[in-house]
Order: C-alpha cells, then structure tokens, then sequence
C-alpha cells in the first residue's frame, strides 16, 4: 500500500509543480463543464442552437490548430508555448463574462476551444521530453491523477454554482477558472526550460507518415469512450430504462475517481509499441464489453439493473485506462527524434476529430436507435482496438526501414 501512494505523488522538483498546476487549473475547469450550458443559455441569454453551432465551429477550430501548434513546439520550445496557450485560456475564458452578445461568444469560444485542444498535445510534449524514456509514461500518468483530483474539486463548485443560480455567482465561478489559468501559467514559469531538438534531415509530413495516422486514428475511436458516460448513458437511462437519470453523474464520479487512483497502475510496465498495442486491445475489448451490459439494462429496473450499470461502468474504467496508456506509449515510443510536439499535435487532432463527432454519433446510435446503437458501438471498439495490432506492426516496421536506410 505504501508503494501505491507513493507512485501517485510526483517527486520533488518540476513534475510535482506541474501536477500542482494542473490539479488548480483542472479544479476551475470542472467547475465551468458543470456549469456552461446553463449559463450560455439562461444567464447569458443565447438560443440554444447558436450555442451548439458556435461551439461545433470552435470545435473545429481546435481541430485545425492542434497540429500546427504542436509542430510550433519543436521549434520554439513546449515550455514557452504552454505558458502562452494556457495565458490564452485564461484571458479568454474571463472574455466569457460579455458573451451575451453573439459575436463575442462566438470569438471567444473559438480562441478559447483552438487553445483548450492545442495545449494537451504541447503538455504531453514537455512532460515527455523533460522525463526520461522509461519513467514518461508514469510522470503522464501522475498529471492525470492530478487532473481527475481537479475536476472532482471543480465539479462540486460547479454544483454550488448551479444551486445558487445567480448571474453574479456564474460571473465569479468564469473569474476564479480564468484566474486558475493564469496561476498555472505562472507555476510553469518555475519548471525547466527544453531546448528545441534539431533534425538532422526534414522532419516526414503526415502523408508521409501513414501508419502514424493509422495508429492515431484507431486510438482516437477509443477516445469516443467519453461520449458513453456524458451523452449516451443520460440518453438511455431516460429514454430507454427505468432507472433514475442520476444514475448518470454517479457513473461519472465513479469515472473521475477510479481515473485518480488507478491511472498510475493502469499504466505500469506500458514502455513499449508492443505493450502498447495490447493494451488498446485490451481497452476495446472492455469498452465493448461496457456496451453490452448497458444494453442489457434495456426496459429494465431495480436492483439488478443499477448492478448492470455500475458494472458497466466499471468495465468503462477499465477501457479508458488502458487507452490513455496505450495512447501515450504508442504516439511517444512511434514518433521521430525532435518532432514531439508535432506527433503529438496530430494524436491530439485525431482525438479532437472523434470528440466533435461524439455527441452526434452518441444521439444518433444511442438516443435513436437505442439497444441496436450500443451493439454498433461495441463493434466500433472492439474492432479500433483489434485495428491497433496491425497499424503498430506497420508503424514499427517503416521506422526500422528507415532506420536502415539512414545508416
């Protein structure tokens, strides 16, 4: 047990101050998820459909600027252009307070989500190249623990916020995430600088790098896991069961803490493509698994169906552990010397693809064709986490190639 508790702390130095930061500016963040489409709607006083189409815009947005900004990272440095993303977040998000005005939200969600979504790939590029090859997953690991603490903290505000349901306490909840921003900004400022690594040759494009994107397009389906628990599970529990909608939010606070005291142990030993791989298997396969017994609650009720859906859940964690290890050690172990940032800004592009998708993908299988959809969505995962096998195989067979060409 003391072994456990001790892997989950960062050690001293700059990986516990880059917990640190992210635990803060996670705790705000939690708070404005909870919070933002009743304050779009209601306090800000925008129709619901401008709301869902200005942020599929931004979506898009953040789509198009993760890879270019990632490739930014390699050549200035992941530290600098972190401080400048979040500094961008932060300042953006207290934009928020005049987003009554259509223009203004539709400005501000764009910069803010483009900036949300290009900062994961350029964190994951400084924690990478500041640890070494065999401790990066586990330092990974560590901010995401720190992150799930976050947002744990966060979403209970959030709830605060929404019980006291007045302009002024969602004006201070936007003030308090912009300020969590800008404090982590400023916690990055005490953590090492990395030098930006030169190439000896020009850097491969992604078309030139087609089992990259297959690897990263397969674990990108994986990353729809987040859609069951924030769209489909709701949908399904009050269109098609008996249970209780809140059943819901218990799923998700089960999620959020099982992230927190096993992302560490999920993690473990998970240092190479081969490993990496299996553990994408593993994921699809207890993901489909997850779809299969919220399917099995159909029409149902009762003590047996709340055991269905807290197993379900459960196999959910599983799934979405093993994918964000085989993600990292994936895109990490497959991608070049001195392109970090860029790889990683294309894992991160292949991922935000799946999530703008999620929502309507999850309505449409779920909300619409409700039991049928769940059984698709099993075989979406199953085969992505299958498809990982074949696409690793590839993406290591071109690097050892190249590799022998070089020499």
């Amino acid at each position: 047990m003391g072994r456990y508790w001790h892997e989950q702390i960062p050690p001293p130095g700059p990986f516990r101050v880059l917990a640190l930061g992210v635990l803060v500016t996670t705790a705000g963040g939690g708070a404005w998820y909870t919070t933002w489409a009743v304050y779009f709607t209601s306090v800000a006083g925008l129709p619901a459909p401008v709301v869902g189409l200005g942020l599929m815009l931004a979506g898009g947005a953040g789509l198009l600027a993760a890879t270019p900004v990632g490739a930014l990272a390699d050549r200035l440095g992941p530290r600098e252009l972190l401080i400048a993303l979040i500094a961008v977040e932060g300042v953006s998000m207290a934009a928020f307070v005049f987003a009554h005005h259509v223009a203004v939200f539709l400005a501000v969600a764009v910069v803010n989500t483009a900036a949300d979504r290009a900062t994961a790939g350029v964190r994951t590029a400084y924690v990478a190249q500041l640890a070494d090859e065999e401790t990066r997953v586990a330092h990974l690991a560590r901010q995401r623990v720190a992150s799930h603490l976050g947002y744990t903290v966060g979403a209970a505000a959030g709830a605060a916020c929404l019980t006291l349901g007045s302009a002024a306490a969602f004006h201070v909840l936007i003030a308090v995430n912009a300020l969590t921003s800008l404090a982590y900004a400023a916690l990055l400022t005490r953590v090492p600088r990395v030098r930006p690594v030169a190439l000896a040759r020009k850097p491969r494009t992604v078309l030139a790098d087609p089992a990259f994107l297959a690897v990263v397009s397969t674990t990108g389906l994986l990353s729809l896991c987040w859609g069951l628990v924030s769209t489909a599970l709701p949908l399904w529990l009050v269109r098609d069961t008996h249970l209780p909608a809140g059943l819901a939010g218990v799923v998700v606070i089960v999620n959020s803490l099982g992230v927190a005291l096993l992302q560490v142990v999920a993690s473990r030993g998970c240092t190479s493509p081969r490993r990496g791989a299996a553990r994408a298997v593993w994921s699809g396969a207890a993901l489909a698994l997850a779809c299969l017994l919220f399917a099995a609650t159909g029409g149902g009720s009762g003590a047996i169906a709340v055991g269905l859906v807290l197993l379900a859940a459960a196999a959910h964690l599983a799934g979405e552990l093993w994918f964000i290890a085989a993600k990292w050690a994936l895109t990490l172990d497959l991608t070049p010397p001195g392109a970090t940032g860029r790889y990683q800004g294309l894992a991160a592009t292949a991922q935000a693809g799946a999530q703008m998708l999620s929502p309507a993908l999850m309505t449409l299988l779920v909300g619409t064709w409700g039991r049928p959809g769940w059984f698709v969505l099993a075989g979406v995962f199953l085969a992505a986490g299958l498809g990982t096998v074949p696409a690793t195989r590839w993406a290591v067979r071109t690097r050892v190639e190249t590799s022998s060409r070089a020499a």
